[in-house]
């Protein structure tokens, strides 16, 4: 169970929001607590990213910190595994 907050997300990006939160969310509560090092993880986060947009989940790219905002450039994800 992840939360989050209506005024941050709407109908409109409920989707790319809540799914590649909740991928963060997961990968750190199945971890053991030795495992902490985000950099790690974000080869995995980026692959989950696609396998969601394969399915049709229009998840957001997991390096823009502005996650409304289109992506900085082009990218694919065949180029990111």
């Amino acid at each position: 169970e992840g939360c989050a907050w209506g005024e941050s997300i709407d109908g409109s990006d409920i989707e790319s929001t809540i799914w590649p939160r909740l991928a963060a969310i997961a990968e750190r509560l199945w971890s053991p607590r030795s495992v902490n090092n985000t950099e790690s993880a974000e080869p995995r986060y980026a692959y989950f990213r696609c396998l969601l947009n394969e399915r049709g989940v229009a998840a957001a790219p997991y390096n823009n910190s502005q996650a409304n905002e289109e992506p900085p450039g082009p990218g694919s994800c065949y180029l990111q595994r």
